[in-house]
């Protein structure tokens, strides 16, 4: 016999199945498709003209890590941490978290715990879920990009690093895992699915704009550390540059405190 939580699981993914699939097809197809952009733009000699196009102040306040991503390994990196990208990963994450205030919404919840299931259970499924959806989801990334360089680009191309795509691919789970957790946290004790999922989303969006304010203005720049967003770390990787494995400790350290959160808040409150 199944234990209640795989059982969970699998009704879960049954009711999620066609957003999954979906969204894991958009972005598998995304990262297939940037290696044929990075493809033409070496056949067609665009990556010379691309530093004339961008002014020179521009240039000098992003660094080193622009000049990075005008480049064939820069455009096959960047799928991993593209605006959308980031955040069609962090929707996923935020909507898999939630689901637990969805049943008590539904009032699925009295269905589910009227049966021999600990309240633990049913957190315990969707952390599992979450994680679960979300390394499938980058594995088929890191898959497509390894296709779409291996059948359909020039030789002399100079592709990126296994080691540089690893590294994007786990900060990009990473930041998702870690608004997951945030998100399941809120969902534990919220009664309205729509309620944790917006906080969620608000306060991502809140982050994120916190850590890009550290990022141009100085007296930001110590508060923006609050923001999960200051420990994804994605272009200095793609630039070359050795990945920090502390931002990625943080960035999973606060997906297992919410975590932890969600189980006594879940186990506690009134149903």
């Amino acid at each position: 016999m199944s234990s209640p939580v795989v059982v969970l699981a699998r009704h879960s993914l049954r009711r999620m199945r066609p957003i999954l699939i979906g969204m894991a097809i958009v972005l598998c197809g995304f990262q297939f498709l940037l290696t044929q952009v990075a493809s033409y733009l070496f056949r067609s000699g665009g990556f010379n003209l691309m530093p004339s196009l961008v002014p020179d102040f521009v240039q000098q306040m992003a660094g080193p890590s622009m000049l990075a991503m005008m480049s064939f390994q820069g455009i096959v990196a960047f799928g991993y941490f593209h605006p959308f990208v980031l955040a069609a990963h962090l929707g996923l994450a935020i909507a898999i978290a939630t689901e637990p205030a969805g049943e008590v919404e539904t009032r699925f919840a009295d269905l589910t715990l009227a049966r021999p299931i600990a309240r633990y259970q049913a957190i315990t499924r969707t952390a599992v879920l979450l994680f679960a959806v979300e390394a499938a989801v980058i594995v088929g990334m890191m898959a497509s990009t390894w296709t779409g360089l291996l059948c359909c680009t020039p030789r002399e191309a100079p592709r990126p690093d296994a080691s540089v795509i690893r590294w994007l691919a786990v900060m990009l789970g990473a930041v998702s895992l870690c608004w997951g957790g945030i998100a399941l946290a809120l969902a534990s004790g919220a009664r309205r699915r729509a309620t944790a999922g917006g906080t969620a989303a608000i306060a991502a969006l809140a982050a994120f704009l916190l850590d890009y304010l550290g990022r141009i203005w100085e007296p930001a720049r110590l508060v923006s550390r609050l923001s999960p967003f200051h420990y994804f770390e994605p272009m200095t990787v793609a630039g070359g540059l050795p990945p920090s494995v502390g931002d990625v400790v943080v960035l999973l350290s606060i997906a297992a405190a919410a975590t932890s959160i969600a189980y006594i808040v879940f186990g506690r409150r009134d149903l």
